[in-house]
């Protein structure tokens, strides 16, 4: 890791700056992740998004390469465009519309620069100045497995998720900037920031009066132990560990320590959870509900409760090869690369069980690919 010298936090003021700032976006996104964004520019391998040009942009520096960075919009809530307050469930906020509010997107962090402190203290920036600027509720959209970090930093959920422009499943969040209560429970870095700052307290009571479903979601880093298995036994229908593959052989305790680290997240009937080409490490666990795995127009299969997706990306990292829909209603629990790393080196016998749950997975998701195919052409020979 870096010594804390060569990282800095700045405020992009120079046209050379947010080049530098949209060169890393296209890295990150459409090389790194294999997406399609709207505005990328492949000639100069650049997103120039128009939006920009009305954003704050902050960036962070590592050893002198720009290494993060995030676009921070500020505005009242009835200068922001149709489509934004849609995709950010900001409707109900026209009762708040001469208060200030932001909106923090486009986070990018360069993967080769391997420092866990880089996120964080970029968006520590970004909260200073949204609350300098006098916003009172900070909005921000994140992946699925970019939500459990946007939640310890006290953020909350709102609404259901979009289909962004690149087809990726994205889920909207907001920050009442005053509410220190909130951060002192998730112990939000935030928090000694917004102890010396004066927060008027009316917008935060409004909110929880408004919201409850964001007050009271229940998230597993959340819930003691006996509630979340409670709550995974109801949505499944039966024990997890006999009703997920990916748990059998863990008892209660040790399958509790894993799933603890996910993250739930709903979605709506026709959303597009993984889409095809995306680089993801996510893999998803279906508490309810059923998906459709999708080629194009074809259906290449369907799952039900219980069944798990998105595992070879969850191991390698690789891109999505089909689309994945919500055929109704669902429920998923999602796990990343973060995850697993973390309990292997925190429980590696837990981790030792998982991950040979998994291989057992992968080996008859392929046995019963390979007896397709034989009958396949079989079928083709005889005809």
């Amino acid at each position: 890791m870096a010594d804390a010298a060569q990282l800095q936090v700045l405020i992009a003021r120079t046209a050379d700056e947010v080049r530098a700032i949209r060169q890393l976006r296209y890295r990150v996104e459409v090389e790194g992740l294999g997406r399609t964004p709207a505005f990328a520019d492949r000639e100069t391998k650049r997103i120039d998004d128009p939006a920009d040009r009305g954003a704050l942009h902050v960036y962070l520096t590592h050893s002198g390469r720009v290494a993060a960075a995030v676009r921070i919009l500020v505005a009242s809530v009835r200068d922001v465009p149709a489509l934004t307050r849609d995709r950010l469930s900001m409707s109900a906020f026209d009762d708040m519309a001469d208060l200030t509010l932001s909106i923090t997107e486009h986070l990018v962090v360069d993967p080769d620069i391997d420092d866990s402190r880089m996120m964080r203290l970029l968006m520590t920036a970004a909260y200073k100045i949204a609350t300098a600027k006098k916003s009172v509720f900070d909005f921000t959209h994140a992946a699925p497995g970019e939500i459990a970090m946007l939640e310890r930093l006290g953020y909350r959920r709102l609404g259901d998720g979009f289909e962004d422009e690149a087809g990726g499943m994205r889920v909207p969040l907001v920050l009442p900037t005053g509410d220190l209560a909130h951060m002192v429970q998730v112990r939000s870095p935030y928090q000694s920031i917004a102890r010396v700052l004066d927060h008027d307290p009316q917008p935060v009571n409004w909110f929880n009066r408004t919201f409850p479903e964001a007050i009271g979601s229940a998230q597993p880093a959340s819930m003691d132990e006996d509630a979340f298995w409670s709550m995974l036994t109801r949505k499944l229908n039966q024990v997890p560990h006999h009703g997920v593959p990916l748990l059998v052989g863990l008892d209660f305790r040790d399958a509790c320590k894993f799933l603890k680290l996910a993250t739930v997240v709903a979605c709506s009937e026709g959303q597009k959870i993984v889409a095809k080409g995306d680089v993801g490490n996510e893999m998803y666990v279906l508490l309810s509900g059923a998906v459709d795995v999708r080629d194009g127009e074809r259906r290449v299969a369907s799952f039900g409760r219980g069944a798990i997706f998105g595992e070879m990306a969850y191991l390698n990292a690789e891109p999505r090869t089909a689309d994945v829909v919500a055929a109704e209603p669902s429920e998923l629990l999602i796990l990343t690369q973060e995850n697993m790393q973390k309990i292997m080196e925190t429980m590696p016998t837990i981790a030792a069980r998982v991950l040979h749950n998994l291989s057992l997975i992968l080996v008859e998701r392929l046995r019963e690919t390979t007896s397709r195919y034989v009958k396949l052409s079989n079928t083709k020979a005889a005809a």
